[in-house]
């Protein structure tokens, strides 16, 4: 028993320094991003926002949209219906902004995942109303952007090797430093963050948060039409995509986004588990990388933790090399927070440091949720997302088994008509 752990604990030591290399280097490639003066690269942009409920500080992240650094771009926000929430949100916003914009309707997802179908409703908009945009740019409405976010995000596309650019999310735990904060959120946070790893020059995916592509590259790769086949993941399509045609996808540290972690325990498990499912579908051999990774961290980590706690004979040898690839965990989370602290926003870097902790210390816990998520993933093709139930059966067939009740329609004589501009009447100025 003590030398199958000693060579499992030795393993796991190397494991975790390879580990620690990839986020030295994510370290270096920030440093040097930042430090590189920006491509003067602004062609006409056009940011699609696909929006369903009232996310937290809703109304906050749209205007930082609205407020871009940015020469010659349009907006287009998109719903299901016009009964949405964030219809009748957006529709005021847009109303006292300048900006121009457009409110759409995509209407009800038969076949596809309704944020791809709504994406998909947007860009038939564009390609009907204005084909003067050069690059097309997919965000979230629940992250927030800094007023550079289009400019840093669109500049690295004048080099043709480079396919896509994409930014990513911080969870935020709170907003107020004076705030209570809950486990559940920091556990998010570091969750999330893990991610970063993996980003970079040649990022290994775009997230759909925060990605621009060159709308040739875009028409070319038929990728809309890889999402109406029946997608549940925009993200994983653009992905796969971009790196078939061997382009490059790079990770641009200055579109680091703020997003509100409010979840509680079961929304921090469900959140996870259906990333996980996604993953799984979309990219099996990303799922098998994580599904066995973990799965020799927790067995080798806790398994080691758990024979030293019972007091099993001979085994403390392995007990230094548990130490260290503990330490070189927290020094992995602790590259990670030390960037998230000179990347995000000035007024919430305060915040981020006080919770250092979670970043440095809980990665075996992190390492914990991740075997769980990965071990419900494999029982189930299912998900639920935005109370919408999808059976992912393939990459490109998608079941919808569960739909929420329509909202009730009102302010009937508020909505303008389907696919009706809400500020602009024109793309093409």
């Amino acid at each position: 028993m003590e030398s199958v752990f000693t060579v499992l604990a030795v393993l796991l030591l190397l494991q975790s320094l390879a580990a620690l290399a990839a986020g030295l280097r994510l370290a270096r490639y920030v440093w040097r991003t930042l430090s590189t003066p920006r491509e003067r690269y602004v062609p006409k942009a056009a940011v699609i926002i696909p929006c369903k409920g009232l996310e937290p500080d809703f109304e906050e992240n749209i205007i930082a949209y609205l407020a871009q650094d940015y020469r010659h771009y349009e907006l287009v926000f998109v719903t299901e219906t016009e009964n949405d929430p964030a219809y009748f949100a957006l529709k005021r916003i847009l109303q006292d902004s300048n900006r121009s914009a457009w409110l759409i309707t995509a209407g009800e997802s038969r076949n596809r995942g309704q944020k791809v179908h709504n994406l998909c409703a947007a860009l038939d908009t564009l390609d009907a109303v204005d084909r003067n945009t050069e690059v097309l740019v997919f965000a979230d409405a629940d992250a927030r952007p800094e007023a550079t976010w289009l400019s840093e995000l669109v500049a690295p596309l004048s080099d043709p090797r480079i396919g896509a650019t994409t930014g990513f999310r911080w969870y935020l735990p709170v907003r107020a430093a004076m705030q209570r904060m809950g486990l559940s959120r920091h556990v998010l946070s570091a969750w999330n963050a893990a991610a970063l790893n993996i980003l970079g020059e040649r990022s290994s995916f775009a997230w759909g948060g925060a990605t621009a592509i060159n709308r040739d590259i875009f028409e070319s790769l038929r990728i809309k039409q890889q999402w109406e086949s029946g997608a549940v993941s925009d993200d994983y399509v653009l992905t796969k995509a971009v790196r078939g045609a061997h382009l490059r996808i790079k990770f641009v540290p200055q579109c680091l986004m703020l997003s509100e972690a409010r979840m509680s325990w079961q929304d921090v498990l469900e959140f996870t588990t259906r990333q996980m499912v996604i993953t799984r579908v979309y990219a099996p051999r990303v799922w098998w990388l994580a599904a066995i990774t973990h799965m020799f961290f927790n067995v080798t980590f806790w398994g080691g933790i758990a024979m030293l706690a019972i007091g099993q004979t001979g085994i403390k040898t392995i007990l230094p090399l548990l130490i260290g690839s503990f330490m070189l965990g927290l020094m992995t989370g602790a590259t990670r927070w030390f960037l998230a602290t000179h990347l995000l926003p000035e007024e919430v870097r305060s915040i981020v440091r006080k919770g250092w902790w979670a970043y440095w210390f809980l990665h075996p816990v992190i390492s914990l949720l991740y075997l769980y998520n990965v071990i419900a993933s494999a029982q189930t093709r299912r998900i639920v997302w935005r109370g919408i139930g999808y059976e992912m059966r393939s990459p490109s067939e998608t079941v919808i088994w569960q739909r929420p009740p329509a909202p009730q329609k009102i302010a009937q004589a508020q909505h303008t008509h389907s696919g009706a501009p809400a500020k602009s009447p024109s793309l093409d100025s």
